[in-house]
């Protein structure tokens, strides 16, 4: 009797704590179904005509572009998940921290490629125009900034080493950080031109191999 009744717990046991991993998981996956190569590439390459501009250096929670992960994790503790070589995408991690700031929900997320932290995001899940309002306030406290933004649903920020921010309003209130260093986006580049060259090699295959056949 023992024996079939734990035999009964176990399937249970298992499947909810199987149940949960996935639940878990969709959860974090569903802010990088979109996050590709070209889209990374993209926004590390976008400029903004009149950017905000700081004397203050952008960096996320006082972590500067270039840290590696086992730093940011000594300064930020051990993230809620992380995921590494992502969709299309080599030599490339994510640590995702959750928690609350102003009573609310947040995300927040580290990006690296090849050890090399170069993008951060912060992700208020749910806020209200108060929220938004003490954001920006704490923003513009931190990085000395005078300009008068709050009315904007994107605001763009540069520092003197062309690091970026972004605050921008729409599903999720959110804060980007950009690194302004090129050597992210060269090893973007390098990938680009790899996956490009196997494209045409595999096309090139194809259309021999069809050759040969008709």
């Amino acid at each position: 009797m023992k024996q079939n009744l734990q035999y009964k717990i176990l399937p249970y046991t298992y499947n909810r704590y199987n149940n949960f991993y996935q639940e878990r998981e969709s959860f974090y996956r569903s802010f990088i179904n979109q996050y590709y190569l070209d889209f990374a590439h993209q926004m590390l390459s976008q400029e903004h005509l009149s950017p905000y501009l700081t004397n203050t250096i952008i960096a996320p929670q006082d972590i500067h572009f270039g840290a590696s992960p086992r730093k940011v994790i000594w300064k930020t503790g051990m993230p809620s998940f992380q995921l590494k070589d992502i969709n299309d995408f080599k030599d490339h991690k994510i640590l995702f921290y959750r928690t609350k700031l102003l009573k609310q929900k947040v995300l927040i997320q580290f990006h690296f490629i090849q050890g090399t932290f170069y993008y951060s995001q912060l992700s208020f899940l749910s806020f209200t125009e108060k929220t938004s309002e003490v954001l920006i306030n704490s923003i513009k406290a931190k990085y000395q900034c005078s300009g008068s933004f709050e009315n904007s649903d994107r605001v763009y920020m540069t520092d003197i080493c062309g690091n970026k921010m972004i605050i921008e309003k729409g599903v999720y209130l959110t804060v980007s950080y950009i690194t302004g260093d090129n050597h992210p986006r060269k090893l973007m580049q390098d990938q680009m031109q790899v996956r490009a060259e196997q494209t045409n090699k595999s096309d090139n295959f194809e259309i021999d191999r069809l050759s040969k056949i008709l």
